[in-house]
């Protein structure tokens, strides 16, 4: 790989117009070339980081440099199209359409085309359907589905009853159309899936059916219909749906279903997610562990070690963040792909008040560099000593799962802090006995 492709990668991301168009005038051919940025997985042009670093500027300057559009990245088999579409960046999206790229863009990893990463990723914006529709985009049943379009979704069914069985990949969960029509708040596409024959006892990569999603999710309207229409009642329905006689019922029958090890142990995982708080706190009462760790084929971005505490914190689920504290959860819990606490994914959402709730309980001391909680320090030590001199990897438990992760590993908290450059985490961590 060239050397100069990282640079200009790099500054790509940072929106660095002058920097990257220092780099490309000594080395044109590099424009549409894939390159590893540090801290990244897989393969990705500069357009690719031009979109993830929200730099239209730099996006425009590569297009009039003659980069294309139509490369894709490594991993997603996507194009910065997609991306853009999923960030619902229509200044992007315009620019890209404008100078070639396909806007049907199907193909992909996630077995969604570009109107399918902008309404089923992204919580898809009128505008932004709009004019990916009138530049060549096509409705799909997943698509059509997310955006509540139920003439396209009648049309499409009426041509091919199959897509009513068709599955979602495993980043959203195998979902069928009905599962997604709940899950994107589309109550009477649902209806109108039933109508027309969708399998109501269908369940999806986490064994919910319809109406344990619907549940979940607080829809007791659309529940209640799905009941009459003849969907089955099964444990985590009937625990969302606080039916008491069925759930003493279903628990006699298969004791021990929410404890570790027990056929629903990851239940409570996706509760955390999006249900209110009192679902979370009747399945603990039930025997639901607090810091049960989901599946991979799951969890977000299919890694391990992912925890109630995790998925309330990616969804800010700040009412559920109380219960689970309440009752307990790890803080310092860390999952394997990128090595963070649930403090690290709420920030990485953009959830600012739930990441100081979690950071204000037993967080251990690398969360105390990476956030700056220099006044932490002396008491994260006292409680532990032996922090001092821990390596990352050792904090993590599991083998690195990406650079970023692999970078740190051997890392103690004094040598992450200096990485960082975070002088008065550094002096402090020195004060309280660190090694140099």
């Amino acid at each position: 790989m060239d050397p100069r492709i990282e640079p200009l990668l790099a500054a790509a991301l940072a929106g660095d117009v002058s920097r990257m168009t220092s780099i490309l005038e000594a080395a044109p051919e590099l424009v549409s070339e894939r390159g590893l940025l540090p801290g990244h997985t897989g393969l990705r042009t500069a357009l690719h980081h031009a979109v993830g670093g929200d730099s239209e500027e730099a996006l425009a300057v590569l297009l009039e440099r003659g980069a294309d559009p139509n490369v894709r990245d490594e991993g997603d088999d996507a194009t910065a199209l997609h991306f853009a579409a999923e960030k619902q960046h229509l200044g992007m999206i315009q620019r890209l359409i404008e100078h070639g790229a396909d806007p049907v863009g199907e193909g992909t990893w996630h077995e969604l085309d570009v109107l399918g990463w902008a309404t089923c990723f992204g919580p898809g914006r009128r505008d932004v359907v709009d004019y990916l529709l009138t530049h060549g985009a096509r409705w799909s049943i997943f698509s059509a589905v997310a955006m509540g379009e139920d003439a396209e979704v009648l049309r499409i069914v009426r041509t091919s009853r199959a897509e009513l069985r068709r599955r979602m990949d495993i980043t959203n969960h195998r979902r069928t159309p009905l599962h997604l029509a709940i899950v994107k708040q589309q109550p009477a596409t649902a209806l109108l899936l039933v109508e027309l024959g969708a399998e109501l006892g269908a369940t999806d990569a986490a064994g919910l059916t319809p109406l344990a999603q619907a549940a979940f999710m607080g829809q007791r309207d659309l529940a209640d219909r799905l009941l009459a229409a003849g969907s089955p009642l099964d444990l985590p329905a009937a625990i969302a749906l606080q039916r008491i006689d069925d759930l003493v019922r279903l628990l006699a029958s298969e004791p021990g279903a929410l404890a570790p090890g027990g056929r629903w142990e990851s239940l409570i995982v996706r509760a955390a997610e999006v249900s209110p708080a009192s679902i979370v706190a009747a399945l603990l009462a039930l025997g639901a562990s607090v810091d049960a760790r989901d599946r991979s084929d799951t969890a977000v971005d299919q890694t391990s070690g992912y925890t109630p505490l995790h998925a309330a914190a990616f969804r800010g689920n700040a009412d559920v963040i109380t219960v689970l504290l309440q009752s307990g959860a790890d803080v310092a819990a860390r999952e394997s792909r990128y090595g963070a606490t649930p403090g690290g994914w709420a920030d990485y959402a953009g959830h600012p008040g739930p990441r100081d709730q979690i950071l204000e309980g037993s967080i251990d001391l690398f969360d105390a560099v990476l956030f700056n909680l220099v006044g932490r320090i002396p008491e994260i030590v006292a409680r532990d000593p032996g922090a001092l001199e821990r390596r990352f990897a050792d904090a993590v438990g599991t083998q690195p799962g990406t650079a970023r992760w692999a970078s740190r590993a051997a890392m103690t908290p004094l040598e992450l802090a200096r990485s960082l450059e975070r002088e008065p985490v550094v002096a402090a961590l020195l004060r309280a006995g660190a090694r140099t």
